[in-house]
């Protein structure tokens, strides 16, 4: 008896398409890539704003690594910093670095970046840039009153295509403030919000390090590494969650968890990396606490110089050696080497969707102007 014959993939319906799709592991872009080109059908399906909002997490294109500053008489203004892309998917093309400035986020296919030598020196200034588009946007500065003394900034987009907004939250002489830009939706333009402010919470200032979206509010690290910083998206309130205390002011990096998206942090100890998850509610509804739920020993790796991020919903832990910078599973505990160093202090992991072999570019949003 003769097997049936194969079933021409291309004539498959459209719901089943894309629900054998939605089953590509998201660790494995190039998969993605090879059904893109079976036919101009499934590439437009690959592509659409409903697989994207489906398909979660977006699959892991690479990193924003953050040079450290050049210095000598040779070095102009626009090297004092660089943002420079790292791939780690062979179907993401290769992306110039962004000479001057560096990445404090990305969300969606977009990067959220700061230009490192801005005037006056009170002034903020952002951009948000598709590096797979290739379309960058500057930012108006927000009206601040005063320098700040410490700030940060977080990149906040929808699934689909359309506005995003973007978080400054700070701190000056009056105490902790929060500013928000909105991108222009019809019928309203393009703006800031006047800087709110929460005297109360400004005994510590912002740290650099990623911000983290969980249950509707932004997470800020302190310098202190005691505290975050809490925003809520809803209300604009500014409030503190405590951390559980170190033997000293370790480095930490936001995580969050993929399953229900509570918030967790990982933080350095010598050569162990611990991972804290929160338990309780930091809105006011129960007293917040927080447990390890692992530690992972890296002495395997070279001397760990620094702990240098975390990529949302992949559950991959970001550290650097003096030999280069390795990602390291969060459930599994294994490491692998994805970028040279040393001489970057951040490094932001970039997540969207991306099919060149067809000539087409999608990016879980779109950006605003060209560049």
């Amino acid at each position: 008896m003769e097997p049936p014959p194969l079933r021409d993939p291309a004539a498959l319906a459209d719901e089943l398409v894309e629900e054998i799709l939605l089953r590509s592991p998201p660790d494995d872009p190039a998969r993605l890539v090879h059904a893109a080109l079976v036919c101009k059908r499934w590439c437009r399906l690959l592509t659409g704003p409903a697989f994207r909002r489906r398909f979660r997490p977006a699959p892991m294109l690479g990193f924003l690594c953050n040079d450290a500053p050049r210095s000598g008489a040779g070095a102009g203004e626009d090297e004092a910093c660089s943002a420079r892309f790292v791939r780690t998917a062979a179907s993401c093309p290769p992306v110039a670095p962004r000479r001057g400035w560096h990445a404090l986020d990305a969300r969606a296919g977009r990067v959220l970046l700061h230009r490192a030598a801005a005037a006056p020196a009170q002034a903020i200034r952002l951009a948000v840039w598709d590096p797979l588009a290739r379309r960058h946007l500057d930012l108006p500065a927000p009206a601040l009153p005063r320098r700040p003394r410490s700030w940060n900034a977080a990149l906040l987009c929808d699934d689909g295509d359309g506005p995003f907004r973007v978080v400054v939250v700070g701190t000056d002489a009056e105490g902790a403030f929060a500013c928000v830009y909105s991108s222009p939706s019809a019928p309203d333009p393009a703006a800031w919000t006047d800087p709110a402010y929460a005297p109360q919470h400004a005994a510590d200032h912002v740290d650099a390090a990623r911000a983290a979206v969980a249950g509707g509010a932004l997470y800020f690290v302190c310098q202190r590494r005691t505290n975050l910083l809490k925003y809520n998206l809803g209300t604009g309130a500014m409030s503190v969650v405590r951390l559980p205390p170190a033997s000293h002011n370790q480095r930490i990096a936001l995580t969050t968890a993929a399953e229900h998206g509570g918030l967790g942090f990982v933080r350095m100890d010598g050569y162990r990396l611990g991972l804290w998850s929160m338990v309780g509610r930091p809105d006011g509804g129960g007293a917040v606490e927080w447990t390890r739920d692992r530690v992972i020993d890296l002495r395997t790796l070279l001397p760990v110089i620094d702990l240098l991020g975390y990529a949302h919903g992949h559950g991959i832990v970001l550290v650097g050696t003096v030999d280069g910078f390795f990602y390291v599973d969060q459930k599994s505990g294994r490491t692998t080497k994805v970028g040279d160093g040393p001489g970057f202090y951040n490094v932001v992991p970039y997540m969207s969707f991306c099919t060149p072999a067809l000539g087409t570019v999608s990016t879980d949003e779109g950006s605003s102007a060209n560049e």
